[in-house]
């Protein structure tokens, strides 16, 4: 298949909130046929999304839902890599559900091997391990200070006041932008992956759109060593399509750099500040972070996307038809008990490292480095200064459903 040549990609079939339900397949036993709804699974308060997801695992292993417009659903970690070491049968082109979610083209996400490759040979420069260490003093400097101007205060709001600007000043350091619009960066990328209304969706992608059109404007009349000017370089090369190309890898660098490693340090710390005896080990052997930075991976999967199928496929006895949606739900496949035992429980020494959090095979994520980096060193400066601390009663966690699950408020007290 061969690249799209527009930025816009199709109308949905469905709103992202619709309550029109689609006819299952005439095919399916009822037992696979399951009312779930990714942006507001059933059950789900604003509290724990993880506990309100896990009881797909009650259910078969290929499930179909009648929302937004009808789709698979695969929710255990076997199922989840065998989608994705498939791109031939599961397509990368209609990455949201419903189909045409997403209203920009944004490669390489959007875009299926062997032409994905092309963009990310462009990406893949900026996010090396080579690339990640010459950000490491950076980094710490910044959570460093972050983290000391809280110590005296004895309380924060974690996401607003860390979660939400170490990461995101460093990842804007990579793009050659400026961290004093960090804030409505944010706005923008947050509200376009939490969005519940494709409305909402489209113009916050319109926001970012706009924007990022500009500065690569700016790029290529004045071109540095940030990501932008490596992206905006691509219109000179031979095999460059059109614009649409450019535009959507400076988005999806942009979005993704700004909210998912906000979401997993949150989600972090929620462990951390409920498990004082995580801490403790933590601080006692500090040899343990580098696991432990796996395990918080492993266990915070982020992401829930889609595919298009391409091709009549059967996966355990279910017949899946060419043109269906399929969801891939990786928050299920990191706490699936057939491929690590006890789940939920984190466990900084667990044997079984290989996970699906950062995806696999072609499209695994590239930031996956970057993203290892700071969390590390962030768990590092945190306990250096603040050991002990716990959820504040009067502010605690509030997580969010969407194509990227998050932590939309989380406050946090210690003693002074």
């Amino acid at each position: 298949m061969q690249p799209e040549t527009s930025t816009t990609r199709p109308t949905p079939e469905a709103s992202l909130a619709s309550p029109a339900l689609a006819d299952p397949p005439a095919h399916l036993p009822a037992a696979h046929i399951v009312d779930f709804d990714y942006l507001n699974p059933d059950g789900f308060d604003g509290g724990d999304i993880y506990a309100a997801l896990k009881p797909l695992h009650n259910l078969p292993d290929i499930l179909w839902s009648p929302r937004h417009g009808g789709h698979w659903i695969v929710t255990r970690s076997e199922d989840v890599r065998w989608v994705r070491e498939r791109h031939e049968i599961f397509s990368h082109s209609e990455f949201g559900i419903p189909r045409g979610a997403m209203n920009v083209m944004m490669p390489p996400v959007t875009v299926d091997p062997p032409y994905h490759a092309r963009f990310r040979a462009v990406l893949n420069p900026a996010f090396t391990p080579k690339a990640v260490r010459s950000l490491e003093n950076h980094a710490r400097e910044v959570a460093g200070q972050l983290i000391d101007d809280l110590v005296p205060r004895g309380a924060c709001e974690f996401v607003s006041q860390f979660a939400r600007i170490m990461p995101v000043i460093v990842f804007l350091k990579i793009m050659g932008l400026d961290s004093g619009r960090r804030d409505e960066f944010v706005k923008w990328a947050v509200g376009y992956t939490s969005a519940k209304e494709q409305d909402a969706k489209d113009s916050n992608a319109d926001l970012v759109a706009q924007f990022l059109a500009e500065q690569l404007d700016l790029r290529e009349a004045n071109p540095g060593d940030d990501l932008l000017s490596r992206i905006v370089a691509w219109r000179k090369n031979p095999r460059f399509g059109h614009e649409g190309e450019v535009l959507g890898m400076a988005i999806v660098s942009f979005i993704g750099g700004l909210d998912t490693l906000s979401n997993l340090m949150s989600f972090t710390m929620r462990h951390l500040a409920t498990h004082p005896e995580a801490r403790r080990q933590l601080i006692d052997q500090p040899a343990l972070i580098p696991g432990a930075v796996e395990e918080f991976i492993r266990r915070h999967g982020l992401t829930m996307t889609g595919r298009l199928i391409r091709q009549n496929v059967t996966r355990k006895g279910v017949a899946m038809r060419q043109d269906d949606m399929l969801l891939v739900i990786d928050p299920l496949a990191g706490i699936d008990e057939r491929a690590y035992p006890d789940p939920l429980t984190l466990d900084f020494g667990r044997a079984n490292k290989v996970y699906d959090s950062f995806g696999n095979a072609e499209h695994k994520c590239i930031g996956e480095h970057l993203a290892r980096m700071q969390l590390g060193l962030f768990i590092e400066e945190w306990l250096k200064r603040i050991p002990d601390f716990a959820i504040d009663p009067a502010n605690p966690p509030v997580t969010y459903s969407g194509a990227v699950i998050g932590v939309t408020r989380m406050g946090l007290v210690w003693d002074v």
